[in-house]
């Protein structure tokens, strides 16, 4: 069990060390810390423990209020509003009914353009109801798993997603989503049956 902690904390240092060599190659950071004596990182000034959460309550309450708007957005329809709380390129991540992983990198217009349908065909009896569970990783960036529970007439739904979450100019925005079973979805058609593909939230 120890050596499996170490090789963890050595690849997550490793990692670090390469995010920083290549952001040094592109511009000078000068917040970065100097290695401390003997070449070693000073993991104090840089990397997690450089960032951890400041105030875990109150962020999360943020969270909280933006996926309560969120929850309205999607009672609306309200496409454009919901495009804007995208920090794009955005990441989506699902797999096939085979468990065959899929993962795509969408720019704004993809999205839109993947999205719309769906909003235009949604269900007018569709209800979504959200428990989710926020762990913090610092004040700008957030992990959200959400059980959730979906009924469209009789038809009762319940599933789990993820989202990463970043706060952009002092607002929280997706910018990666994950759900399972959307893999290999043929493209919905007009008057279609108001199916949504991967897309962290509803």
């Amino acid at each position: 069990m120890k050596r499996t902690i170490l090789v963890c904390v050595a690849a997550v240092a490793f990692a670090g060390s390469a995010w920083a060599q290549d952001k040094a190659q592109g511009q000078k950071d000068t917040t970065a810390a100097a290695p401390a004596q003997g070449g070693a990182m000073d993991m104090t000034k840089m990397g997690p423990m450089a960032r951890k959460p400041t105030n875990e309550k109150q962020t999360k309450k943020e969270i909280m209020a933006f996926i309560k708007q969120q929850e309205a957005l999607g009672q609306k329809g309200d496409l454009e509003g919901m495009v804007a709380s995208v920090d794009f390129p955005v990441y989506m991540l699902t797999d096939d009914l085979k468990g065959v992983p899929e993962a795509k990198e969408y720019s704004r217009e993809e999205y839109t353009a993947m999205m719309k349908p769906f909003y235009e065909n949604m269900p007018k009896d569709m209800k979504v109801t959200h428990k989710p569970t926020i762990v913090m990783l610092s004040d700008s960036l957030a992990a959200v798993t959400d059980d959730f529970t979906m009924t469209m007439g009789k038809q009762k739904v319940t599933g789990r997603n993820a989202a990463m979450l970043v706060k952009r100019d002092g607002q929280w925005k997706w910018k990666a989503m994950a759900e399972a079973g959307w893999g290999g979805m043929p493209p919905p058609a007009t008057g279609g049956s108001g199916q949504k593909p991967v897309e962290g939230k509803k």
